[in-house]
């Protein structure tokens, strides 16, 4: 737990330094990548908003919560001598800033402390979340005719079998934990993404 910990606040320490050129490049590429960052952000809200009402509480405090949560992670590393002074600066003003997402380095147990609920709770009300907001890009796919009904209950029984923890999912940071490994996520296809089933699912839920 404590690695972990240790590379995921060191990886997004790293990860700030590029933002600068990140934001760059998505500018450069044309309105694809901006759909997909609309969608993306869109995903990410409608699934905080389930999850706080299955939770009885309101997205502010979810919201709330995973920062909190992510603070307490970055004082923690400190406290332990896992990260420096300057990392810990670095990381919290990015989270206050809002140029690094706080769901990055938030913990569900963290989150469930702050919320007054269960680990598992969480949990499962993220996966309920999550499995509905991908099953609904496959039906519009559907609509869209860019997958038939077919691979469509193929892929659906994949969402329904795998296994989903907060943050992973449309909408989240991480992937998946089932037969297929990692990488769940249904995103949805913008103007700058090729037709066909790959631009709609990752490999990891492709129908065979």
């Amino acid at each position: 737990m404590r690695l972990t910990r240790v590379r995921m606040l060191l990886a997004t320490v790293a990860a700030l330094a590029l933002m600068v050129g990140v934001g760059s490049a998505i500018a450069a590429t044309g309105n694809g990548n901006l759909k997909q960052e609309a969608a993306r952000i869109a995903d990410r809200t409608a699934t905080e908003t389930a999850v706080a009402k299955s939770l009885g509480t309101s997205t502010a405090k979810l919201r709330a919560a995973i920062k909190a949560s992510a603070i307490a992670n970055v004082d923690a590393a400190l406290a332990a001598k896992e990260i420096t002074a300057d990392e810990a600066a670095t990381l919290k003003d990015a989270v206050a800033d809002g140029s690094l997402p706080p769901m990055h380095l938030a913990t569900a147990a963290g989150v469930a402390k702050e919320l007054g609920t269960t680990e598992a709770k969480l949990n499962a009300a993220w996966s309920d979340a999550a499995k509905a907001q991908a099953k609904a890009h496959l039906a519009q796919a559907v609509t869209d005719g860019k997958l038939t009904q077919a691979q469509v209950d193929q892929m659906t029984a994949k969402i329904d079998a795998a296994t989903i923890t907060f943050g992973s999912g449309p909408g989240g940071h991480g992937g998946h934990s089932g037969p297929d490994g990692p990488g769940f996520g249904v995103p949805r296809g913008g103007s700058g993404s090729s037709s066909g089933s790959a631009s709609i699912v990752p490999s990891s839920l492709r129908a065979a």
